[in-house]
């Protein structure tokens, strides 16, 4: 096989790779993330359908991924469920940190937005 062949080949093969994500997708990837030095937290989100959802008491670190279409509002809280500790939470959106937010003690931290 020529030279010029298998590399025409890779090419076309990486660039496939590299393109496996269409920016102008009407969805994207939603992540939560709950982190920090806490045992368990209680934590509200918004869904994959837009409705909120409460759990309590939920080991951590926690996170949750799905689907959504632009548009989509994200919302999500970790209050510790002690008095000591960080705890932090994240939304990201394909990859990309949205919003963010870290509190320390009994309180909440709280990240939301629209993807």
């Amino acid at each position: 096989m020529p030279k010029v062949f298998v590399v025409t080949v890779l090419v076309i093969l990486l660039f496939m790779v590299a393109c496996t994500k269409d920016p102008l997708s009407p969805t994207l990837t939603v992540e939560y993330k709950v982190t920090g030095t806490v045992e368990t937290a209680d934590i509200d989100y918004i869904d994959a359908n837009g409705k909120l959802a409460i759990i309590n008491n939920v080991k951590i670190p926690w996170s949750l991924s799905f689907t959504a279409d632009r548009g989509h509002a994200v919302f999500l809280s970790a209050k510790n469920t002690g008095t000591a500790g960080t705890v932090a939470v994240a939304i990201y959106s394909d990859g990309n940190v949205l919003d963010e937010d870290t509190s320390t003690g009994s309180g909440a931290a709280t990240a939301e937005g629209t993807i």
